[in-house]
């Protein structure tokens, strides 16, 4: 008998490249997978093509790398015969937003849009976000501040969204028991 999951569809993306948008979609994949044992697929959305560098034969459609089944460089006009494959969740790398990408983004279970905790960068940021969300409502995604610790960051984003804050991790295929913490905060609400 085939066994029904409850899929549930995670985005992640950015505003501005170098925030951090692929090793965080890895390491959700990978703790969603080893660590809570879920059938997870990861999805890169993003046109850098950077996940075929784990594939042991390249361009291929898909590929088994650490238990995650990884579908590199997909469009987003191809990504709904993705999501109807047997996954329990889906992690999607959006990379860098756009105007085209914003909707699939949004319709996503849990969105979750990286950002940076440094002070220079916040009002930039801030500025892309309501250019890139200005007709959508608040508290449609939640910040993620990489690289930061609730106790060592401030916010200045007026938006009221629902802020994580995500510690370095060094390789998002190896957490350690430390991380656990954060990653079951971030996805609490699934």
């Amino acid at each position: 008998m085939k066994q029904v999951y409850s899929k549930k569809i995670i985005s992640v993306g950015s505003v501005e490249r170098g925030l951090g948008t692929t090793h965080i979609a890895l390491t959700l994949a990978n703790y969603l997978c080893s660590k809570l044992g879920m059938k997870t697929a990861y999805i890169e959305l993003n046109p850098t093509n950077q996940i075929h560098s784990l594939s042991p034969k390249q361009e291929t459609p898909s590929f088994l790398y650490k238990g995650v089944v990884f579908y590199p460089n997909i469009t987003v006009t191809s990504l709904p015969e993705i999501l109807h494959e047997d996954f329990q969740y889906f992690v999607l790398d959006m990379g860098v937003l756009t105007t085209y990408t914003i909707p699939e983004f949004l319709r996503c279970d849990k969105p979750f849009l990286v950002c940076s905790p440094s002070k220079w960068r916040c009002s930039q940021i801030e500025e892309k976000i309501d250019q890139l969300f200005y007709n959508q409502q608040q508290n449609c995604f939640s910040l993620i501040m990489n690289l930061s610790e609730k106790r060592s960051t401030f916010s200045v984003f007026s938006k009221n969204c629902e802020q994580h804050y995500f510690p370095y991790i060094q390789n998002p295929f190896h957490l350690e028991p430390q991380h656990f913490l954060s990653m079951s905060l971030l996805l609490k609400s699934l």
